[in-house]
């Protein structure tokens, strides 16, 4: 029997909350706003904290029940006996972003109205485009096409964006993720895409440099994100939050000029240049 128990965790203790709750054997762990917080008082200012207090809610295996109700969660259920992947099947629906760019799991049939096709089933590695920081990547490129351009995906993930960056027009892709299960669930979906191996870095500057990550890595990757870009080129970055902002401009502006920044459902997108004159993009 699985059961999903519930906690209330702020902000600040959120990260470390969540990978505690996976030591202890939790199946998986999602995080999302308690209903009323996600409420941005001023949508222009990045100082504004968001998810100041999160719902972190986690599967477990009912015989470890006991260890987790030490941690008083808020709520605990008892997840329904379902075929899970028939489950999954039924509500990952084929995504559409910016009218351009179709993401369609296998169980679904192509719609004849699909410009560009990008074929994905959910698995275990992040990116299914459903998720804001993946989506608002995805929207840049889709604005931006990089068309005949060289493009690296760092901390790519399912591979999602490098894919799209290939269907839009990119000469060449690359990618890269520290996680090795992610990079064999890369792996496949370039395969069945018709990309070849994303792995190799060496060697390598790009047109465009993609990484949606956490803000932790990205401070670390600054000098490695940089070394990847050429000379005026292009670096997005995602998987921030606005009053992580501050923190991680003082990373950058030393190696890039700051372009443009968007949020999409709390989630940051920023847009650089490395070095020389920015290009509005």
């Amino acid at each position: 029997m699985i059961k999903e128990v519930s906690f209330k965790v702020r902000q600040a203790e959120a990260e470390n909350f969540s990978d505690s709750l996976m030591e202890m054997g939790a199946l998986s762990v999602s995080v999302e706003c308690i209903e009323g917080e996600e409420i941005i008082k001023d949508e222009k200012s990045f100082e504004a904290e968001y998810w100041d207090i999160n719902k972190i809610s986690a599967l477990i295996k009912a015989e470890d029940e006991p260890l987790f109700l030490a941690l008083a969660p808020f709520s605990s259920l008892e997840v329904p006996d379902l075929d899970w992947v028939l489950e999954m099947q039924k509500n990952t629906p084929v995504q559409v972003v910016a009218d351009t760019l179709w993401i369609v799991p296998s169980w679904h049939e192509v719609p004849k109205e699909a410009k560009i096709v990008l074929l994905l089933d959910p698995r275990n590695a992040f990116g299914t485009g459903d998720h804001p920081t993946t989506n608002i990547c995805l929207e840049w490129l889709v604005k931006n096409p990089p068309v005949g351009k060289t493009v690296v995906d760092y901390g790519c993930g399912s591979g999602i964006l490098m894919i799209a960056a290939k269907k839009l027009g990119a000469k060449s892709v690359r990618g890269f993720d520290i996680d090795s299960s992610s990079m064999k669930v890369a792996k496949q979906n370039c395969l069945e895409n018709g990309l070849s191996d994303p792995i190799d870095l060496d060697n390598i500057e790009a047109d465009l440099v993609l990484a949606n990550i956490h803000l932790g890595p990205l401070l670390s990757l600054a000098d490695t994100l940089s070394s990847l870009c050429k000379s005026k080129g292009t670096l997005v970055l995602s998987g921030i939050l606005p009053f992580q902002l501050e923190t991680l401009l003082k990373a950058y502006l030393t190696h890039f000029e700051l372009v443009t920044v968007d949020t999409q459902k709390g989630w940051m997108r920023l847009v650089f240049q490395k070095n020389g004159i920015i290009e509005r993009l």
